[in-house]
């Protein structure tokens, strides 16, 4: 299947940029997207204790929620290859104004320390501490301890399946874990070939991934870390588990692989693979209908398991 012509139009402006320039969202010819505004939605931006420091997070509270009401939760981690991204950018913001709204519930968004200048474990370290905190802490700030799920997208995917990994049979674990086109096996793959309709500077091959993967790690070599690998782990443990996948991108088979042996295991696993979009398509949300159209899906599942139908 082709791209979707939407994202077509916005790939034929990118052929020439450098993905660094891109990451930044400073793209010649293509301005970085106005942030998106949902109404219903209160916003506040906070700290939570880890162990390097404090921990910036943002909250998302819908409006329509009782000031009393324990709300259902999503703990959620941006991507950006481990060393870009921050609470501002679209697939931080947008997307937890929109799933805060449509739970309704809560959504704590997590500005977890980068890479090169905080390698591992400090990202998960960071995630860990967030949804622990979360947990144990969240009724006094209107969260249900006993629904929240916990996310993240590409990188931020990574950094949720190994967390959730870590805090399987602790009473921190998820309710419910949403991993959005992730990275979960950085240096076995499977990779898929660069899609015919995607610029070669948009396209995450396995060399690009391994290199930014390296940088995370620094000094400490794959494997020596048993939580670094979530396809190697023992995914019978997880909880309720989405992965969503994107038709363009060389992740998408080993995102599969990935649901296959979470199925195989056990666990309770649902794929949602979207056709004609990129890697990176929740950066698109309240811009193009079909990135919109993926959310709504997405978050679908994320209520029926935190709420029920």
């Amino acid at each position: 299947m082709a791209l979707d012509p939407a994202i077509s139009a916005r790939v034929a402006h990118l052929w020439d940029a450098h993905v660094l320039q891109l990451l930044s969202g400073e793209v010649e010819g293509v301005p970085p997207a106005g942030p998106v505004v949902v109404e219903g939605v209160a916003r506040e931006d906070g700290s939570i204790p880890g162990p390097g420091g404090d921990i910036p997070v943002r909250w998302y509270r819908s409006t329509e929620l009782a000031a009393d009401a324990l709300a259902p939760t999503l703990v959620w981690a941006h991507g950006g290859g481990w060393q870009f991204g921050d609470l501002d950018m679209p697939e931080a913001d947008s997307v937890a104004q929109r799933v805060a709204a449509a739970l309704p519930g809560v959504v704590v968004s997590v500005d977890y320390r980068l890479a090169p200048a905080h390698q591992h474990p400090a990202a998960l370290e960071d995630v860990l501490a967030v949804q622990r905190w979360v947990v144990d802490h969240g009724a006094e700030h209107g969260i249900d301890p006993r629904r929240v799920a916990l996310g993240g997208a590409s990188a931020g995917g990574h950094l949720a399946a190994t967390a959730a990994l870590a805090l399987a049979g602790e009473a921190e674990a998820p309710a419910a874990l949403w991993l959005a086109y992730p990275v979960t096996d950085p240096d076995g793959g499977p990779y898929d070939g660069r899609h015919p309709d995607c610029p070669p500077v948009l396209w995450l091959d396995h060399l690009g991934t391994t290199k930014l993967f390296e940088g995370y790690l620094g000094d400490d070599p794959a494997g020596a870390d048993p939580r670094i690998i979530p396809a190697r782990g023992d995914l019978s443990v997880l909880p309720p588990t989405l992965v969503t996948t994107a038709e363009c991108d060389s992740l998408c088979p080993q995102a599969r692989h990935f649901v296959g042996l979470a199925d195989a295991a056990g666990a309770a696993v649902e794929h949602h693979h979207v056709q004609g979009v990129l890697h990176g398509y929740l950066n698109i949300v309240g811009e193009e209908a079909i990135a919109d159209a993926a959310l709504d899906r997405h978050v679908a599942w994320l209520r029926d398991v935190l709420i029920g139908s």
